[in-house]
């Protein structure tokens, strides 16, 4: 095995010679001894050593912890510190430079030793886990997703090369700023970057994963991108309080599901005018259910995905209709109890239209139940209480009190103000008590009324 090569840095020259016999000894080269830091820092350049043996005070405008500092960052070669100074202010401003071992004046021959082959030890480590962090890095950095590490205060301590590119910079660049710091230069509009910021303070301060299914960014080109992020809080030896990021990009998936709602809307649209034509009477009546059935959705909090899938199954709650014959529909008069039986298919018939379609959420099963009642005094099933989808209880509240308030062909609009205090007189009886106090207040607030 070839021998290594120690750059002696001494301005005694009795005690440099006794050193370079010492390590000759030990089957190390000495390629050099010099005795100022600004030749040190030359040598280090010039011979690359495997390792350097630095006294502290040397001759020179630099003494040997600064030409330390320098060479550790230019050149990564480890560095013991020769020092007959061993108080505790020397020693915490030789700490600064990262050496790999000291050794106090006078020494024995096997504490030389020992000292550099532990350096030669550590120093093989460190490029060990050099290479291994950089190789993470370039793995990260290949990953097509956004990958980042930020502090409390919002900073990055790691980005990768995707991030790196939505913010018009380099990851090195982002290091140690914040997103405000870097939007200005970004591709991303300041509108959507105060989530963001919101979010990652909730995850520092909750100590808790949070999963956001989808975000998006609006870039200055127009375009929208959408995002599934995770959010973890992570250990770290520095700052007990950061946060790993990791953004998948789903705006191809995103745009591919908007076209499929876009199209599932058109075939829904072409049913509910189909009914509509069948019954002149009750057009819009579907429309309309469904504009105060989400309007009663989004006052109760409901989870947008739940919402949309509500609007759609209010739109279309009464196309089992298609079956019943259009006289019956639009008999002027009362129906016979045959009649009504017939009416009362229209649920099961709506099920069965709908089921054959795949929607994303339960639609066929949200129309079948939208005429079961809390309780169980509705039809076809016979449901009860928590037994029917949240969906259904709030189309049946919004169903009812459209009805009631629109002309019918066997009567006029009893009015708003009636149907209001029908739900209110059965609500807990017919209709779910929530639903009912949050459509109430919907009228009562003027947050909602019927077009005309």
């Amino acid at each position: 095995m070839e021998s290594k090569r120690i750059l002696i840095v001494e301005d005694e020259n009795i005690i440099a010679e006794d050193i370079r016999n010492t390590l000759v000894k030990f089957n190390y080269k000495v390629p050099a001894i010099v005795s100022s830091g600004e030749k040190a820092i030359q040598k280090a350049e010039e011979l690359n050593p495997d390792l350097i043996l630095m006294d502290i005070m040397i001759e020179g405008n630099m003494n040997g912890i600064e030409a330390a500092k320098l060479i550790q960052s230019e050149f990564r070669i480890p560095i013991v510190f020769l020092t007959a100074y061993a108080d505790e202010k020397i020693l915490e401003q030789a700490a600064e430079s990262s050496p790999f071992g000291y050794l106090i004046k006078p020494f024995e021959d096997r504490e030389l030793r020992a000292t550099i082959e532990m350096a030669f030890y550590k120093s093989r480590m460190e490029m060990e886990l050099r290479k291994n962090r950089n190789f993470l890095l370039r793995v990260i950095d290949t990953v097509p997703n956004n990958i980042f590490v930020k502090d409390k205060n919002g900073k990055y301590l790691m980005v990768n090369n995707s991030l790196a590119e939505l913010y018009n910079t380099t990851p090195k660049e982002m290091i140690g700023k914040t997103d405000r710091e870097l939007i200005k230069k970004s591709k991303i509009k300041n509108e959507d970057l105060e989530n963001l910021i919101k979010d990652d303070i909730n995850v520092i301060n909750g100590k808790k994963k949070i999963l956001i299914p989808e975000e998006s960014l609006s870039l200055e080109d127009g375009k929208k991108i959408w995002f599934q992020t995770t959010k973890v809080p992570l250990d770290s030896p520095y700052d007990p309080e950061v946060l790993l990021g990791v953004s998948v990009d789903i705006t191809e998936l995103k745009n591919s599901f908007i076209r499929l709602q876009e199209l599932m809307e058109e075939t829904v649209n072409g049913l509910v005018s189909a009914v509509e034509k069948r019954d002149p009477y009750t057009a819009g009546h579907q429309r309309r259910v469904s504009l105060l059935a989400n309007a009663i959705a989004e006052k109760m909090e409901l989870e947008k995905f739940r919402s949309d899938g509500l609007r759609i199954a209010a739109i279309v709650h009464d196309i089992g209709k298609i079956n019943v014959p259009s006289e019956i529909l639009s008999k002027p008069g009362k129906l016979t109890n045959a009649e009504f039986d017939l009416i009362k298919t229209h649920p099961q018939a709506g099920f069965e239209i709908l089921s054959i379609i795949n929607f994303p959420w339960p639609v066929a099963e949200i129309v079948l139940q939208h005429q079961e009642r809390i309780d169980g005094s509705g039809y076809p099933n016979g449901l009860k209480g928590d037994e029917i989808f949240i969906e259904a209880r709030i189309i049946s509240v919004a169903d009812v009190v459209e009805a009631i308030a629109s002309h019918r062909p066997y009567r006029p609009s009893l009015g708003i103000d009636f149907a209001l205090e029908e739900i209110n007189s059965k609500k807990g009886i017919l209709y779910d008590e929530s639903v009912v106090e949050t459509c109430l207040a919907l009228f009562k607030n003027n947050e909602f009324f019927f077009p005309d």
